[in-house]
């Protein structure tokens, strides 16, 4: 979301009040950013879907005793998201990482390009399939969630520095997964 903290406190406020024009201000500027992250542990877009509701309808039901301290709201759906999660059974290893139906920035590449796309997708499912939950879920919030390692700390409650040794970590292991795939 594009805005500074001032403007945040002000849809936040509006939105506690009953706005729903403010709610939906927040869920349309969090919705991508949400869906990728359940995405990459269902199953189905179906279920993706009804977890990224959840989430929100969670959310809206919990605004008047949220309390916005942050640049982002985005911790806090992640956390809520993150506990549906858990309690569904869902977070297990995805058959897939995301696919063409959440790519949004994809052209109309020639067929070499979609075939690379496609290989690079098959070759990081393989290199996460050795990490450890905490390091795929790192992994998948750094860099398909776009989150800092501040906002990652938030929504696993652990520490910042904890954070990025896990990133180092899987990023080595992923290195080595790949080295060895391709001798």
């Amino acid at each position: 979301m594009e805005t500074n903290t001032e403007d945040l406190d002000n849809i936040i406020q509006r939105a506690k009040e009953g706005d729903s024009k403010a709610f939906d201000m927040l869920y349309r500027a969090y919705f991508t950013p949400l869906y990728r992250y359940v995405f990459l542990r269902m199953r189905s877009k179906e279920d993706t879907e009804d977890v990224v509701q959840d989430t929100f309808y969670r959310a809206y039901q919990a605004l008047p005793r949220y309390e916005h301290s942050k640049s982002t709201m985005l911790p806090y759906l992640f956390t809520i998201a993150r506990n549906l999660l858990i309690n569904h059974g869902k977070k297990k290893r995805p058959d897939v990482y995301p696919g063409e139906d959440i790519d949004r920035n994809q052209g109309d590449g020639d067929a070499s390009d979609l075939a690379r796309a496609r290989e690079l997708k098959i070759e990081l499912q393989y290199a996460m399939q050795i990490l450890s939950d905490i390091e795929r879920e790192v992994i998948e919030l750094k860099f398909f969630g776009e989150r800092s390692y501040q906002e990652i700390a938030e929504v696993l409650g652990k520490r910042e520095d904890a954070i990025r040794q896990h990133v180092t970590r899987a990023m080595k292991k992923m290195r080595e997964q790949l080295n060895k795939r391709e001798k």
